[in-house]
């Protein structure tokens, strides 16, 4: 177990305050600094909290802890208290006989070696991580690299640890690769594997990673789709695609070892007509004493069909209807209900018929094998408007047809 006093400035600017370290679960090298895990309380006493203690390496180590000093004064000016980040506790980054240090809060541990992540434990974390994103979107910074060690993990949630690359007044271009870079950082979450769009966010995106997610993890795969598009979405346009994500015990994951394999890209319906699939149940069980040879009852008349809700107004109401739109073909595609229909197709027709009517379909009581004709239920008589009944028209043409020939057999 290691101690250290150390005396830092305080981010209120009150001047400098000792703190008193504990530095008694480990450590972590990188290239530009040592993080310390431990707890911190001031000198003076006080309840101890959980931290991590930044001692930088050289002068890029110094440039890395300034510029995240700097990062967190602007948060701290625009009043912004998320729990994905810590606090900063103290820093000193401009002492000439001594390394750049900075000293913050912490919740949990670095998240290397996390074992991969099953859907029900995926949510939060993509949650914390895309809301991390967009607070630092709102007060215009981009985190500029992601990767594993620069997040803490306490078995539930993230809390982003590192603020050392974050550059302030973003274009869309860095924006977009800190998303592509959160998405990257989850698909390695729940396989295992690197992503090819990495730490930066600056690679290609790779149908087949998303191809993966869709199978294995279709909540996480329909809410980062539009991520491997030309268009990548902000972090607040991805949250609004999370609205429709099951909390956590409503999980859609499946057992990719059997069952009907999840749609894939090219499965997605691209037109917005949606139609909603009934599913009729079969007739309820007779009760004691119930007469089951009586007449069924006539089928209640169809209701006309309700017209669709309005559709949502604001930023993000797009993405979300588009995030329903896929949840609800999904659940059709795994409880083998056709997908919805493109717009202008035909109904569906029901199991076993063709295009047209069967045979003998006109006829009560009539065979249905092929060749028996069909004729109208009024035959041989149609009854008008009068009342009066007058000989069917398939009737008077035939005979027509045959006192004709008779007319031209005599005549002849």
């Amino acid at each position: 177990m290691t101690t250290e006093i150390a005396l830092l400035e305080t981010p209120s600017g009150e001047g400098r305050v000792e703190f008193a370290l504990t530095l008694d679960q480990g450590s972590r090298a990188g290239a530009r600094y040592r993080s310390h895990y431990g707890t911190v309380r001031p000198a003076g006493g006080g309840a101890g909290v959980e931290c991590v203690y930044k001692v930088a390496t050289g002068a890029l180590g110094k440039r890395v802890l300034s510029n995240e000093v700097a990062v967190w004064g602007g948060l701290r000016m625009e009043d912004v208290r998320a729990d994905q980040f810590g606090t900063l506790l103290g820093f000193d980054v401009d002492s000439p006989d001594a390394p750049a240090r900075l000293v913050q809060t912490r919740r949990g541990r670095p998240l290397t070696g996390t074992s991969p992540l099953t859907s029900e434990r995926l949510r939060q974390p993509a949650h914390d991580l895309f809301t991390a994103l967009r607070v630092l979107a709102d007060n215009a910074y981009a985190l500029g690299e992601l990767s594993p060690g620069m997040l803490l993990w306490d078995g539930r949630r993230l809390q982003i640890a590192d603020l050392g690359n974050a550059v302030g007044q973003p274009d869309d271009l860095r924006a977009a690769r800190d998303v592509r870079a959160a998405a990257g950082l989850l698909f390695w979450l729940v396989s295992g594997e690197e992503s090819s769009f990495g730490p930066d966010g600056a690679g290609p995106a790779d149908e087949g990673e998303l191809r993966w997610l869709v199978r294995h993890h279709p909540d996480l795969g329909m809410v980062l789709r539009p991520v491997f598009g030309d268009e990548v979405p902000t972090a607040a346009e991805v949250l609004a695609r999370m609205d429709g994500w099951p909390p956590s015990g409503e999980t859609t994951e499946r057992d990719a070892s059997g069952g009907q394999d999840s749609p894939t890209e090219q499965d997605a319906p691209e037109d917005d007509d949606t139609r909603t699939v009934e599913i009729h149940t079969g007739a309820p069980a007779a009760r004691p004493g119930q007469n089951t040879h009586s007449t069924p009852e006539p089928p209640p008349p169809i209701p006309p069909p309700t017209p669709p809700p309005p559709p949502a107004t604001g930023a993000g109401s797009h993405a979300i209807e588009n995030y329903r739109r896929e949840k609800q073909w999904l659940g059709q595609r795994r409880h083998g209900a056709p997908a919805p229909l493109s717009r202008g197709s035909a109904p569906p027709l029901p199991p076993g018929t063709g295009r047209g009517p069967a045979p003998g379909a006109g006829r009560p009581g009539g065979a249905q094998g092929i060749g028996v004709p069909s004729l109208p239920r009024d035959f041989p008589f149609r009854v008008g408007d009068d009342g009066r009944r007058r000989p069917h028209p398939l009737l008077v043409w035939p005979l027509v047809f045959v006192l004709v020939v008779l007319i031209l057999l005599v005549v002849l």
